[in-house]
């Protein structure tokens, strides 16, 4: 299977899979025009653990409220 199918499939981005190709993590070959085919089989396939991510954004907007640390103001 080609390299980006297997990436999508694991559940990572196609340059950290080029990655473990480049650095023999992954059994595979690339062909003359440059796409690199996976052989491992697919009962092989590692998926990864993901844990959910979570972003928190807080900003304070006055000056005085700044300087007094208080965020409610």
């Amino acid at each position: 299977m080609k390299l980006s199918v297997y990436a999508r499939q694991v559940g990572v981005s196609y340059r950290t899979a080029w990655r473990w190709y480049k650095s023999g993590q992954l059994k595979g070959y690339q062909v003359d025009t440059g796409t690199i085919i996976i052989t491992e089989p697919t009962s092989t396939l590692v998926t990864p653990v993901t844990t959910p991510k979570v972003a928190i954004y807080a900003r304070v907007s006055a000056t005085d409220a700044k300087r007094k640390g208080n965020l409610e103001t």
